[in-house]
């Protein structure tokens, strides 16, 4: 039986999905708005309104490829039809079947059938985004592509400086949540999702949200109490505040970025971490960055990139982007590594991380950065993380180390 409380969310997703679509709105955005709108939802709905908002905009070319020409003509809202589509043939959810005539399931299943053969509507992508994954990764892009339209998994990072791994999983059990820990230092994963923000724990700072791959760039910078080190890209924080507690809250860390409120945002972060050594620089000229000229003993270079690694995540983001924005990316990119890389001390060392799984993003970029430094800088280490593999968010990073 269809409640009047489940069409009023189909209804909320369906126009929440048109607001991604069309307006180009950010999807963490709309969801977060629909969710505050409407209080009165319990924890199951507002799961369900911001899990199935997610799917359907990652799913919106096969959706629509689907819907097209098979729904009457009688109910124009192509998005709800979307919406239901999703939750039949995605979710197996028999719930809606009353609303969507039997003829017109059929077609769907039809077309779907018809589809599977074809990647780029069947994955839900461009097509100039599968031949761009098919050139650079070959016969592993169709194993990313799908590992990639997988819904994320929720990892928290512990505060070591705060509590620990075991003390965290006791307090999280306690409160109700299904946690474990990971197979590696501080990472727990939950194994139902649930709203965590509103646990006692994350309001005392002893986690932050963050993504087992993405947690492994701090460690990988090779950071020590008492160094001096520079975040230039440093965004919300993420692997700041985890840089922090690796330096045990000893030494220095000057965190910069172009937008402060992100910086703005980092530092409430940092004040409920317990994190006393970040300082946080705007980047409004070059003369910031000149100023740190050989001043640094690790640079963090978690560079822009096209975030082809986090999809999962970031479903409206393949929507958004296109071959030109990731040349203009590449640019950016290569420009940071060269102006940048002034910054870290003869003997020093920088990692260059992404989000991205395209070697021109990525390994690419580094060898054509140590060609240009003639030998300036020598290649230490590089990582590359697959979603398909890993289970988690696609990364690079490599760390490079300055003559002395």
């Amino acid at each position: 039986m269809i409640t009047k409380d489940f069409n009023h969310i189909i209804e909320a997703i369906s126009i929440g999905f048109k607001e991604v679509m069309e307006d180009e709105r950010a999807l963490n955005q709309v969801s977060t708005f629909w969710i505050k709108q409407n209080p009165n939802w319990d924890e199951q709905s507002r799961g369900f309104f911001a899990e199935t908002l997610m799917e359907v905009v990652r799913w919106w070319r096969l959706l629509n490829t689907l819907v097209n020409n098979s729904f009457s003509s009688v109910n124009k809202d192509a998005y709800r039809d979307m919406v239901l589509t999703y939750l039949l043939i995605k979710k197996n959810d028999t719930s809606v079947s009353e609303l969507i005539p039997k003829s017109t399931q059929s077609v769907i299943f039809e077309k779907y059938t018809a589809l599977i053969a074809d990647r780029a509507i069947a994955q839900s992508i461009p097509d100039w985004l599968d031949l761009r994954g098919n050139e650079e990764l070959g016969e592993h892009w169709n194993n990313e592509i799908k590992a990639l339209n997988s819904l994320p998994p929720i990892v928290i990072r512990v505060n070591s400086l705060k509590t620990s791994t075991t003390l965290l999983l006791k307090r999280l059990t306690d409160e109700g949540f299904q946690v474990k820990a990971l197979n590696q230092p501080n990472a727990i994963i939950l194994t139902k999702r649930a709203d965590i923000f509103k646990s006692s724990p994350f309001l005392e700072g002893q986690f932050e949200i963050q993504d087992a791959s993405s947690q492994l760039v701090a460690p990988f910078l090779d950071v020590e109490p008492g160094m001096r080190v520079v975040d230039a890209c440093a965004g919300h924080g993420g692997k700041t505040l985890h840089l922090g507690c690796l330096m045990k809250n000893k030494g220095k860390i000057i965190a910069l970025d172009n937008a402060d409120w992100k910086l703005d945002e980092l530092m409430k972060r940092s004040a409920r971490a317990g994190l006393s050594i970040i300082e946080t620089r705007t980047i409004t000229t070059t003369k910031i960055v000149k100023r740190l000229k050989d001043k640094a003993d690790r640079v963090l270079l978690d560079v822009p990139c096209s975030g082809l690694g986090v999809l999962r995540r970031n479903p409206d983001s393949k929507w958004r982007l296109t071959p030109e924005k990731i040349e203009e990316i590449k640019t950016l990119q290569a420009y940071i590594l060269d102006k940048y890389t002034q910054m870290v001390k003869p003997g020093g060392k920088f990692v260059y991380s992404t989000c991205s799984i395209l070697p021109s993003e990525n390994g690419n970029q580094i060898q054509a950065f140590i060609e240009r430094s003639n030998g300036a800088f020598t290649l230490e280490e590089e990582q590359t993380i697959l979603p398909s593999i890993s289970g988690f968010d696609g990364f690079y990073m490599a760390r490079l180390i300055r003559a002395k």
